[in-house]
């Protein structure tokens, strides 16, 4: 178990996961004692938005998305974040449900984490009460900044935005991929805009040689152009 735990320790540091140099190591490491692994096909959901929840996630392999609906009913993905990424952290902190859904944008694994944990550390130590005050106050100004960038540019550069960074995220070891395997409904709901809009964006881009389209697949030919069009 020991060894389990080291290995665990060493692939996510507290010098390599913020929420974790937040808790500390010895925090860190009582709480990755507690995992539960779970594997997640695409389409499938992670986390309800409809009940408390007890979880903190970490992201180990593949996409998730963090989503929230639209008062039309659309789907609206709020982030899509890496493999090592923590998720739900601050929902443990309330007795309140989520704000927002947890989907598998690709086949995933997931490692649930018992959120008590990191409950009594904040009723015991005053410390990790204001750390992790700061780490929220933090997070919150993040997704207003990436809310506010969403809305306030056109489609093509939240379109580009969004294949660049998807590119990065399904890259190994940083390197951004060529090829995205991702349909344009979802694209859509990262942006947000119709399909309609996010098909002839796409389809501009192709007769440019920017990008190649095929059924659930996106390959950038042209990086350099497709950065042109991105701003945040």
């Amino acid at each position: 178990m020991l060894k389990s735990v080291r290995h665990i320790s060493g692939q996510y540091s507290i010098n390599s996961v913020e929420y974790f140099s937040i808790l500390g190591k010895d925090l860190t490491e009582k709480l990755l004692k507690t995992k539960v692994v779970k594997n997640y096909d695409k389409g499938e959901v992670i986390s309800p938005g409809d009940k408390t929840s007890n979880y903190i996630l970490l992201i180990h392999t593949g996409l998730i998305k963090i989503l929230t609906y639209l008062m039309d009913g659309r789907e609206f993905v709020i982030d899509t974040p890496t493999p090592g990424s923590v998720v739900g952290e601050i929902d443990v902190l309330r007795s309140t449900r989520p704000s927002f859904e947890v989907h598998a944008l690709t086949s995933c694994e997931v490692w649930s984490l018992d959120a008590k944990i990191v409950r009594d550390a904040i009723a015991s130590d005053p410390e990790v009460s204001v750390n992790l005050l700061f780490y929220v106050v933090q997070r919150i100004k993040e997704l207003e900044d990436r809310l506010v960038c969403l809305t306030s540019v056109s489609i093509p550069s939240r379109l580009a935005n969004a294949l660049l960074r998807l590119s990065s995220i399904e890259g190994q070891a940083g390197r951004a991929i060529s090829k995205i395997n991702i349909s344009q409904h979802e694209l859509a709901s990262m942006l947000p805009a119709s399909r309609e809009k996010v098909n002839r964006c796409l389809r501009e881009w192709e007769r440019s040689r920017i990008v190649d389209l095929s059924p659930g697949t996106i390959t950038i030919t042209n990086p350099r152009a497709l950065h042109e069009y991105a701003i945040c």
